[in-house]
């Protein structure tokens, strides 16, 4: 699934679709762990984590990207200020693509689906991201919309999968545990009822 996530991500940027994520809640007393700040492209160091975590981004700049060379998460393709993406556990090695200014933060723990209103629960975004796994109690409809021209979602088991250039829809989830990556050029919300 990364692979495929590296090749649309290479594909949103040459087209300058933009990307970004939610603000992550890591669980309270949660440590930060290592931090990196830039300007312009790096390799960065490896990057171990022993727990699911939370990559948090700022940039200054038009583009900003990291791409994996693993299948551990931290995938990133934004046209905007900051974000989040998921890391799962072991050792990471990242390469920041950017423009301007940047800074990087690994929060241990992974953000929670969010109240949207309308009874939903779910994630907001802007761009391209990995999410956390997540669980739904019983088979419900996943309820999306987008403001930008393509939405995707992709669940590595294939699952769940979206592909459109609508501005919203639904498609039933089944009950379990979901790990999804959003590739979209615009804002956009999941949600279900919990």
């Amino acid at each position: 699934m990364i692979r495929f996530t590296a090749i649309l991500i290479a594909v949103f940027a040459t087209v300058g679709l933009g990307s970004a994520g939610a603000t992550p809640q890591a669980p309270s007393g949660a440590t930060v762990g290592p931090a990196f700040a830039g300007s312009g492209d790096r390799l960065l160091p490896p990057i171990t984590v022993s727990v699911p975590s939370t990559l948090r981004w700022t940039s200054n700049g038009p583009l900003f990207q990291i791409f994996s060379t693993d299948a551990l998460g931290g995938a990133v393709n934004s046209a905007g200020r900051s974000g989040a993406t998921l890391l799962n556990v072991g050792t990471h090695r990242l390469e920041v693509n950017a423009y301007a200014g940047w800074t990087i933060r690994i929060v241990p723990g992974v953000e929670r689906p969010q109240p949207l209103g309308g009874g939903l629960v779910g994630f907001r975004g802007n761009g391209s991201r990995e999410l956390p796994p997540f669980t739904t109690r019983r088979g419900t409809n996943l309820i999306w919309t987008n403001s930008g021209a393509v939405f995707q979602i992709d669940s590595g088991a294939f699952t769940l999968s979206i592909k459109s250039q609508g501005k919203r829809g639904k498609r039933y989830m089944s009950v379990g545990i979901h790990e999804f990556d959003v590739l979209a050029s615009g804002s956009w919300t999941i949600g279900w009822k919990p």
